[in-house]
């Protein structure tokens, strides 16, 4: 019932904002040596634990900074599960931050066109933004105000700000690459897993509800215009 709710909540979150892009999002995950990761069966896994790299053959370009150990010293934070900190590798932007810029790393070479992506994320802060991307074209933009339980204010422990999320989009949505962009110290990750996959059953029915009530809404709103 959770999940359902949480996915209703994305389609809603999209017909109200008139947002094109045809996505879901649950925080449904599997857990591992106490860290949280995709349960979303086919999707690559970039763990990050070789020698403090990433080890899938993705291209990563920009200001990021693999962090070893779980090592909270610098400006970053290692997520969270449980109220308990990970001690393995995870990806922190930006590695060093430049006045008012917003610095990012793009993400690219990920095996083809995708319709997933999870990530464990964590201290969701309201400047931390995923960028979807499909060659030139901007896919979808998503913060972490969007998708944190509650206010995205970069709490280290909370559940509320510590969660495995899982992005879904529609089949006329698919994306090549993407971008991890903060404004501020940090936006912190681990087990990012991307993928062409079939939805489950309810969140298709959710992404059709959303979709279904785009077009009312659209239609209504035209009938009012006229």
């Amino acid at each position: 019932m959770k999940k359902m709710t949480v996915l209703l909540a994305g389609a809603m979150l999209m017909m109200a904002s008139g947002i094109a892009s045809a996505y879901t999002f649950d925080f449904a995950s599997t857990v591992v040596n106490g860290e949280y990761t995709s349960a979303v069966a086919g999707a690559k896994v970039e763990t990050f634990d070789t020698n403090a790299t990433p080890n899938l053959g993705w291209s990563w370009t920009g200001d990021y900074l693999i962090v070893s150990n779980g090592d909270n010293s610098g400006s970053y934070s290692a997520p969270a599960y449980n109220g308990v900190k990970e001690t393995s590798d995870y990806v922190s932007v930006p590695k060093n931050l430049g006045g008012d810029v917003v610095d990012s790393v793009l993400v690219t070479n990920i095996g083809g066109l995708s319709n997933y992506l999870g990530l464990w994320w964590g201290s969701m802060d309201w400047y931390n933004t995923l960028t979807f991307y499909k060659g030139a074209t901007t896919v979808a933009t998503i913060t972490g105000t969007q998708v944190a339980h509650g206010t995205a204010d970069g709490r280290q422990y909370n559940a509320d700000t510590n969660n495995y999320v899982n992005f879904y989009f529609g089949a006329n949505e698919t994306f090549d690459s993407f971008r991890m962009s903060s404004s501020l110290y940090a936006f912190e990750a681990d087990n990012i897993a991307v993928g062409n996959v079939v939805p489950e059953p309810g969140t298709m029915m959710l992404l059709g509800l959303g979709l279904g009530g785009l077009a009312i809404f659209g239609k209504r709103r035209m009938n009012k215009e006229a």
